[in-house]
């Protein structure tokens, strides 16, 4: 997927949400979402973490199939520069391509989506490719929340509600 190719309103995953979703084997979710694709530097991420994190490997092996990994332009990689003292590596590079393309930045870190938000980029978590997922019916309540509780209490994974109907 070169630059030209990143259709307008993509969503550009970093590894968090990835990281999600490969934990609980549910990346179908994630890959079927319109525009969805995801930077270089976030499959090294997923590469450096996954003999430590095998679930990973699930990850890496959707990429470039499934999910898109977008060839950086010079455009994306200057506004990943100027970035990069804001934010970490993984997150700089997506978002310097969703900001590019008028997309959406698909992150569960504190920081980064803090940063976009300022930036006006349009920030999506895990949380809301939950919610994303329940209204176009492609799972239901129950399993988001299943899988929201494990996130919780397997990997650490902090948010305010333990329940999606208390997103809503």
């Amino acid at each position: 997927m070169t630059g030209g190719d990143i259709p307008p309103n993509s969503s550009v995953l970093d590894t968090t949400v990835l990281s999600n979703f490969a934990y609980i084997d549910e990346l179908w979710v994630i890959a079927g979402l319109d525009g969805i694709c995801t930077v270089p530097v976030v499959r090294e991420e997923l590469e450096r973490g996954v003999g430590h994190h095998p679930y990973l490997q699930a990850a890496l092996d959707t990429l470039d199939g499934e999910i898109p990994v977008a060839t950086i332009s010079e455009t994306v990689a200057n506004r990943e520069t100027v970035v990069s003292d804001h934010l970490d590596p993984g997150e700089a590079q997506a978002f310097a391509l969703a900001d590019a393309h008028d997309g959406r930045l698909l992150t569960d870190d504190g920081d980064a989506r803090s940063f976009a938000k300022e930036q006006g980029v349009t920030v999506v978590g895990s949380v809301g490719v939950l919610l994303a997922a329940i209204d176009a019916g492609k799972i239901d309540e129950s399993a988001a929340d299943e899988w929201l509780s494990t996130w919780i209490d397997e990997i650490g994974y902090y948010v305010p509600y333990r329940t999606i109907s208390e997103y809503r």
